[in-house]
């Protein structure tokens, strides 16, 4: 592959949009690419940072432990996405574990490419502190969620999340899309047992506000599924 098609490889990511064609032809130089089965872990919570990871393909979960040892999902992060640039930043170990959740291919950059392009490019500090914005009102969003909404609220509200980005000209009718992850993965993402979510789920199917075919799922009633998150 050639440095040019790193480049535009990198472009599309967000947190590298608006840096000048020779910041991304200098980290495709210095990146490598790599691919991680479903499960892998990119890295643990407490790890030092020593990489940025770039997600071109796939989805990666964001997850911390608890002291009683349960996984509390921070967030889903789909490609074109990056992970880690506050560890670097800080040099404070790894604040969550990074999962493949589904196969997935990341560009690998070192902390010292990234530190030396952090210095140099002021729109590179001016992406990030708004991405820290967002992250701090995300987590705000996912507290009061856990707090105030029961898991068959959590998952409607996920269901039209996913509805709204399938649904372009078919607003109002019935979206499918495909899942992407085992009911255990999307239990620990709610925050709720298999179980309960197996039942929030065929509850919505017996109402007739979804149809379940493997992994494809069919929103047909968003505006019933919306009572749910209020």
């Amino acid at each position: 592959m050639t440095t040019h098609h790193l480049s535009d490889d990198l472009r599309h990511v967000p947190l590298f949009a608006a840096l000048p064609e020779s910041a991304l032809e200098a980290l495709g130089r210095v990146s490598v690419q790599r691919s991680y089965p479903d499960g892998h872990i990119l890295c643990h919570e407490g790890d030092l940072g020593e990489m940025l990871y770039v997600l071109l393909k796939g989805e990666i979960r964001v997850s911390r432990m608890t002291l009683d040892g349960r996984e509390i999902v921070v967030a889903i992060v789909e490609a074109p996405g990056a992970l880690g640039e506050l560890s670097l930043i800080d040099s404070a170990p790894r604040s969550a574990t990074l999962t493949a959740q589904g196969p997935v291919s990341v560009r690998l950059i070192p902390r010292s490419a990234f530190l030396q392009l952090f210095s140099e490019q002021p729109a590179l500090r001016d992406t990030i502190l708004h991405r820290l914005a967002t992250m701090l009102r995300n987590s705000n969003q996912l507290h009061v969620d856990m707090l105030s909404l029961d898991v068959p609220g959590r998952l409607a509200k996920w269901l039209l999340q996913r509805y709204e980005r399938h649904a372009g000209s078919s607003r109002g009718g019935p979206v499918t899309f495909q899942i992407g992850r085992t009911q255990t993965d999307l239990a620990t993402e709610l925050g709720t047992t298999r179980s309960t979510l197996n039942r929030a789920l065929h509850g919505f199917e017996d109402l007739e506000l979804i149809s379940i075919q493997g992994d494809l799922i069919t929103v047909i009633g968003p505006e019933e599924l919306a009572a749910y998150t209020t």
